[in-house]
């Protein structure tokens, strides 16, 4: 992520000197961006690494969540500044001024060149937080693409309006994958059951183990978006005893860890007897 960090903010700046000097808004357009991106990288380094620090009092469950919140923020930024960008690209369409379009295709190049490298770099990463800043990085080679392809057509072809329509394509591609990318943090913070994980598919697996009769009460959610949190009731065969118990309980903690589950609470109950709380969520 300081890799990113370095070349978005470096780039970002060519960038403004270059949207200037081609007058073009689609690169104008994708320097606001990467500013955003870098203040975006900045502040998801300093919440992924406040994210490591070990549990207290004030957090027993750790501190892994302010690396979400570091999602949610990258993609707030990420809509404003794409609506900024639509608001300014709209009326181009309607008085398109002609760019500079040689300048804007050496941009492109160096463009595709910077972020498909930082799009690399941060593609090593597994924590939400990175997954939402490779995708920044990945909209950014596209968007470079794009904005190549329409300085060729332009090279050859008096299309002005090309390159509003480019800012305004990039802009609408940018918020498309950013609400999907908020949606996944948003449901790590609501404590809604990984995408990737199902209650019914672990309890099942539970269920298969010697001395198991049912399960219920069962509670999944994520702490970050890769390492999730699980609780059931276990309900043991009559004649269970107090090892049955502690062994079962050993064998679905073992168990659980294949689904990116890092910490199981587990009650035993034995068939026949009351649950304490059946009315429990």
């Amino acid at each position: 992520m300081k890799v990113a960090l370095a070349l978005n903010l470096g780039f970002a700046c060519i960038e403004l000197v270059g949207g200037l000097w081609t007058n073009s808004v689609a690169i104008l357009s994708d320097a606001l961006h990467d500013f955003g991106d870098a203040f975006a990288v900045a502040l998801a380094i300093i919440l992924e690494k406040f994210s490591h620090r070990k549990s207290d009092g004030d957090f027993s469950y750790g501190y892994r969540r302010f690396s979400t919140l570091g999602a949610i923020v990258t993609g707030i930024i990420l809509v404003l500044g794409s609506v900024f960008i639509l608001i300014e690209s709209v009326p181009r369409l309607f008085n398109p001024q002609q760019p500079y379009a040689e300048g804007m295709i050496l941009l492109a190049l160096l463009g595709v060149t910077v972020n498909g490298f930082a799009a690399y770099r941060v593609s090593k990463g597994e924590s939400l937080n990175e997954r939402m800043l490779m995708w920044h990085m990945i909209e950014d080679v596209m968007g470079w693409v794009v904005v190549l392809i329409g300085a060729v057509v332009m090279k050859f072809y008096h299309l002005p309006q090309l390159d509003a329509g480019m800012a305004i394509a990039l802009s609408l591609w940018i918020l498309y994958n950013v609400f999907r990318n908020l949606r996944e943090a948003l449901k790590v913070f609501l404590m809604a059951s990984p995408s990737q994980v199902q209650v019914e598919e672990i309890e099942a697996k539970i269920c298969q183990i010697e001395k198991v009769e049912g399960v219920h009460h069962g509670h999944l959610w994520s702490l970050d978006g890769e390492n999730h949190i699980y609780t059931a009731h276990v309900v043991l065969a009559a004649n269970s005893t107090v090892l049955d118990m502690e062994q079962v309980k050993e064998q679905v903690k073992k168990l659980v860890k294949d689904f990116g589950i890092i910490e199981a609470t587990i009650e035993t109950e034995i068939s026949g007897s009351t649950c304490f709380d059946p009315e429990h969520p």
